[in-house]
């Protein structure tokens, strides 16, 4: 649905001629969806601006920055945020970054590496918004994501500025709480809505110190990067052990000790994908690895502010290693290779590529502070992909999974992977069975019960219907029903 003239021009007003567009020549570039138009917003206040005019006429909103996922409504007004994309403040005193939505990881992470910082990279790849919400292999080392969001300047779906913790009360970005009533699980749920309705227009997020060199020595090209060198007091071993209860306990006993740089429970299918640059050479490095590892398994790295602290980090993590009758694949210890690992882990986020090559699906199971149930899980789930290896309908990964603990190995989640071709619509059929199943199984079974839209009453009851407390609150911050459920991050 397009905009009326008027209408138009009254957007056009806000943002200039030359940042708003709804020629159908080149709308289709934005997704396959039919939106009104497209509008690309420089500030806080002219997206404010542009979602009130959006409640004024009653047309639906969409921000998007780097468009990690989404879903879009037609005859939605595109908020296309990437003028946004300025670091506005390092605080090394403090250790935070404010970033505008469009910064992403990799922008951010090589601006603070020069300064003795690095910040968690996502799952979802260096190449999204530094913003985003969500688990990455770092997590070890930067603590679970929920506690790396500090202040945040939010354009609610009224239009109204709001700026959560110190920011409201101090100027500062240090913390993501204030006086009053905290927002800070509005903003960023875990659960469905899973994003803010609104939008995030800068945001403070909380970096690390960095053990490393200031400049990554990587050498190679796109995707194969490597490391020239192995920095000093750093080590990546892959490790695999007897059964998956076998790798957890060894994963917990890391977490405890406070060793590990990153720790994340991969099967040895997802780092011959990591180390790969082809399909074909992937199938053949993963049938090589395959002989040296004798079950699942996890990748490691130790990160020592000097010798001494790295031997202890190094001996601890061989002790515990050895105590769960964990075995090292020797190919992976060549240099080169741990180079590889080193950088695709620190810098790019490790386990990304190998989604959008072969094609795939991931199923999650976030369990906080049960690490067992996701285990339990996950040894099922892998299971359950047999009959579709079997069938030629799936890439033989041997019914793997992987998962990592979070927090010291307080927290938990697993994800199994499919890897199968999406254009094959028996492949497709069977993965969406094989996805459906198990997350009736993890519902049923009390692993974690997602709120998923097709069945939030029925699964409300398991959690505290916080469903309907979601939509009340939903309905308060946006009476008009212009912005989506979800969406301010992506």
């Amino acid at each position: 649905m397009a905009l009326s003239k008027h209408v138009y021009a009254e957007f056009e007003a806000i943002v200039g001629p030359e940042y708003i567009c709804d020629d159908p020549a080149i709308m289709p570039s934005y997704h396959n969806t039919e939106f009104a138009a497209v509008v690309l917003p420089d500030s806080t206040a002219q997206v404010a601006a542009l979602i009130k005019l959006c409640n004024k006429h009653k047309v639906p909103f969409r921000p998007v920055c780097t468009g990690w996922t989404g879903k879009f409504a037609a005859g939605s007004l595109y908020l296309d945020l990437r003028r946004m994309n300025r670091i506005v403040e390092i605080n090394e005193k403090n250790m935070y970054a404010v970033v505008e939505p469009y910064v992403i990881t990799a922008q951010l992470q090589a601006e603070l590496m020069k300064r003795g910082l690095h910040l968690n990279v996502k799952g979802a790849g260096s190449n999204c918004t530094a913003m985003l919400r969500g688990h990455g292999h770092l997590d070890q080392s930067t603590s679970g994501d929920d506690r790396n969001h500090l202040a945040i300047e939010w354009v609610t779906p009224a239009g109204e500025i709001v700026r959560t913790g110190s920011l409201g009360s101090n100027e500062e970005w240090f913390c993501g709480d204030g006086p009053g009533p905290s927002l800070r699980s509005i903003l960023t749920s875990a659960t469905p809505p899973g994003a803010t309705p609104g939008v995030f227009t800068q945001a403070a997020m909380k970096v690390y110190h960095w053990p490393g060199p200031r400049q990554f020595p990587i050498e190679g090209v796109s995707p194969n990067y490597s490391l020239r060198e192995i920095p000093p007091n750093f080590m990546a071993r892959y490790f695999s052990f007897s059964s998956a209860e076998k790798a957890w306990q060894a994963e917990i006993a890391l977490g405890e000790a406070e060793v590990c740089f990153e720790l994340m429970g991969f099967n040895i299918a997802m780092v011959a994908a990591n180390i790969s640059i082809s399909n074909e050479e992937e199938e053949q490095t993963f049938k090589r690895l395959s002989k040296e590892v004798q079950g699942p398994g996890f990748f490691v790295i130790i990160a020592g502010n000097n010798a001494a602290d790295f031997e202890y980090k190094k001996r601890t993590l061989l002790h515990i290693v050895n105590q769960a009758g964990g075995r090292s694949c020797a190919s992976l210890e060549d240099p080169r290779t741990e180079g590889v690992l080193l950088a695709h882990c620190i810098r790019i986020s490790a386990s990304i590529r190998e989604t959008f090559r072969p094609g795939g699906m991931f199923k999650s199971i976030p369990v906080m502070g049960q690490r067992d149930l996701t285990v339990k899980w996950s040894v099922g789930a892998g299971e359950a992909k047999k009959p579709l290896i079997d069938k030629g309908l799936i890439v033989d990964d041997g019914g793997a999974a992987f998962g990592w603990g979070v927090e010291h190995g307080h927290v938990g989640k697993t994800e199994i992977f499919c890897k199968f071709d999406p254009q094959n619509p028996a492949a497709q059929a069977g993965v969406d069975e094989w996805y459906n199943s198990q997350s009736e199984r993890a519902y049923k079974e009390r692993y974690f019960a997602l709120l998923a839209p097709g069945q939030p009453d029925e699964i409300g009851k398991s959690l505290s219907n916080y469903h309907r407390w979601w939509r009340a609150t939903q309905k308060e911050l946006d009476p008009n029903r212009v912005s989506p459920e979800g969406g301010a991050l992506v």
